[in-house]
């Protein structure tokens, strides 16, 4: 169907694919309501979709456009307006009959990625390795390779030997580095996230907790497969916080989709595990499954089964 934004008509049936442009820039922003009712202009009249977060620290972005030519033009416009020296892009895409958002949004809000934490603009700028140097560094056997996400990212797609803390949201990470003992400070340690974001703050908790070498992967895991198309060390799949769940080595959407039950991605293969019905459990719910959920849950299968007859 065709999508109206303010008078903007974007027509997506002829095109074959979706482009999204996913930035961050963390920089101090004064003016906040006026940034935010530019973004929120421009976006809207070009037509993109997406979600744009901007708080004093800076901008968190994933905008979404049939034309990439537009959607460039767009990320030109927020840098200027927004006086950033530069904003490293990195581009997936989508196909057309599976939109990553049905929806803009930008909002203001206290930080631009939830830590708890706000970004420390007094400390100097942390080492990072871009993606031409990361993969001699992970496999370099004294660095130990560190997952800043979440255990369900971690679980469809990581880096090989890399460790991840457990953790269920990117908050619990600073309790993580109060509790743990496995890492030695005096260790080099790499560390990882989708697009870069958790990464600098992950850094400067790191650093203040007396690590003495932490290197960032700049840009993420986009910005590496999108850089090298090197897939050796990557095993799986890249979650990404928007309707296509996940991307595949070439950020083509994925094959991983959510669990109906509890809202975690599940890979493919996770499918043929006994722990996994459909719309009733998977490996990470099944233990927690009681009858009534499990009657719920099936009523709430049916109800799904019978609307997809109605509307064929």
């Amino acid at each position: 169907m065709p999508r109206r934004r303010k008078g903007y008509l974007v027509t997506f049936q002829h095109l074959s694919r979706m482009y999204i442009a996913s930035f961050y820039h963390f920089k101090k922003i004064e003016e906040l309501e006026p940034a935010r009712e530019f973004v929120e202009h421009l976006c809207s009249e070009s037509g993109a979709l997406g979600t744009v977060i901007l708080a004093s620290e800076g901008i968190n972005a994933a905008l979404a456009h049939p034309n990439a030519r537009v959607l460039e033009s767009l990320v030109d416009r927020i840098q200027n307006f927004l006086t950033f020296s530069e904003l490293k892009t990195t581009t997936s895409h989508a196909g057309t009959d599976s939109l990553p958002f049905d929806k803009l949004q930008v909002r203001v809000r206290r930080e631009i990625v939830t830590y708890g934490l706000p970004f420390d603009f007094t400390l100097p700028a942390l080492p990072k390795a871009n993606p031409m140097e990361w993969k001699d560094l992970i496999l370099d056997d004294d660095t130990v390779v560190l997952d800043v996400r979440n255990r369900y990212e971690h679980r469809i797609g990581r880096f090989r030997n890399s460790i991840q803390p457990n953790t269920n949201n990117f908050r619990e990470f600073k309790d993580y580095l109060n509790q743990q003992t496995e890492i030695d400070k005096d260790q080099n340690v790499a560390i990882y996230c989708t697009g870069g974001i958790r990464c600098e703050k992950a850094a400067q908790s790191m650093f203040k907790h007396g690590f003495k070498s932490v290197i960032q992967l700049d840009r993420g895991i986009l910005g590496y497969l999108q850089e090298t198309k090197d897939s050796s060390v990557w095993e799986g799949e890249c979650f990404v916080f928007d309707q296509r769940v996940a991307v595949d080595e070439t950020l083509a959407e994925g094959t991983a989709e959510f669990c109906l039950a509890c809202g975690d991605p599940i890979a493919p293969e996770e499918k043929s595990s006994p722990l996994f019905e459909y719309g009733i459990s998977c490996s990470t719910c099944r233990e927690a499954l009681t009858p009534a959920d499990r009657a719920r849950r099936a009523e709430r299968v049916r109800q799904l089964n019978l609307g997809q007859q109605r509307a064929a």
